[in-house]
């Protein structure tokens, strides 16, 4: 990355991306965010040179982003005007969104290929995709894989990772081999550091990232929590329709709260890459500053001349030996 190249950082102040910004407080950053008292808290207390732009990703000025060569967004979209015009205009774009439907209409696009377009970061899709990556590689013959990812209930998870895990428990989503799924209807466990874990089927979009890359293999992601009470809970809720509950604003509301706040748990988070008796695991803490520096590390890649324009995925600029070979990223890796 050209240390004179202006990054905007949209949503830089939030859990996610406050790690971003740090790693690359050595660049020219812009934070843009629709609050810019607490852009400039943020800044203060980190004593971070940067400026400041107040920008509301739903309905962006365009010309703000005059000067501006990279772009890394840490909150969701609803449509995809902003890479519409970073890909016409070759600014390079990098987003952390696990949102399925979104990457999925990116990938819909005609794109000018002017710009680099990097998806597909973080930990889920990102890390979960780096050891999937790894796995075919050593298991070349497997069909049917599993990803299973534990989060930890005790981790204050950021508004948007909150806002997007509830929703997503009441939306039925589309499987390109089960069809037509319900979350938290199909079941799956795990051994791992002498406990065993229960996780359910989601929507996390490195299932089809992957199942698009490799068309004679199978992948099904599930999550589950480290207080496995919570996870069975979350399941017999769903069965009884509970979960619909969330649709209704005070319930959805008390949620949050609860997430925003944990009282229970830890902040681990675990991996597994699974195919009957094969399996990889992954484990580290803290899953919005692992996000966040996997992200800078990321940008950082981006600034390789050799690397192709257009759309890319994190196998393209990362491999799981660069992560568990940093120290900085505290992940602990077993095959």
């Amino acid at each position: 990355m050209n240390p004179d190249s202006k990054i905007m950082i949209i949503g830089g102040h939030g859990k996610v991306g406050q790690s971003i910004t740090k790693e690359l407080k050595n660049y020219s950053l812009i934070l843009a965010g629709r609050n810019e008292e607490k852009m400039k808290r943020f800044i203060q207390k980190e004593q971070l040179k940067a400026e400041i732009c107040v920008m509301d990703i739903l309905n962006i000025d365009f010309a703000l982003l005059q000067n501006v060569g990279w772009v890394i967004v840490c909150v969701d979209q609803e449509n995809t005007l902003l890479v519409e015009y970073c890909d016409k205009n070759g600014i390079d774009y990098m987003d952390v969104t696990a949102n399925s439907e979104y990457i999925d209409k990116i990938h819909k696009l005609e794109l000018k290929r002017t710009s680099k377009i990097l998806l597909g970061i973080g930990l889920a899709p990102g890390l979960t995709n780096l050891l999937a990556e790894k796995f075919v590689q050593m298991y070349p013959t497997e069909k049917y894989i599993d990803i299973q990812l534990i989060l930890g209930m005790g981790e204050k998870h950021g508004d948007a990772a909150i806002k997007w895990t509830l929703d997503n428990f009441t939306k039925n989503y589309n499987h390109r081999i089960h069809g037509y799924m319900k979350p938290f209807s199909k079941k799956n466990k795990m051994e791992s550091m002498q406990k065993r874990f229960y996780s359910f089927n989601f929507n996390f979009v490195d299932q089809h990232m992957l199942n698009n890359k490799y068309k004679d293999k199978i992948f099904t992601t599930y999550l589950g929590f480290d207080q496995s009470i919570i996870t069975v809970f979350l399941y017999w809720a769903n069965r009884l329709g509970l979960l619909r509950l969330l649709r209704y604003k005070k319930i959805y509301n008390m949620a949050e709260r609860l997430l925003r706040n944990p009282k229970i748990g830890s902040d681990i988070f675990i991996v597994s890459i699974q195919s009957g008796k094969k399996s990889l695991y992954a484990w580290g803490h803290d899953e919005g500053r692992f996000t966040g520096l996997i992200a800078a590390e990321s940008a950082k890649r981006m600034a390789d001349p050799t690397l192709k324009k257009g759309i890319m995925e994190i196998s393209d600029i990362l491999n799981i030996e660069d992560i568990v070979n940093n120290d900085l990223f505290q992940l602990t890796f077993k095959r």
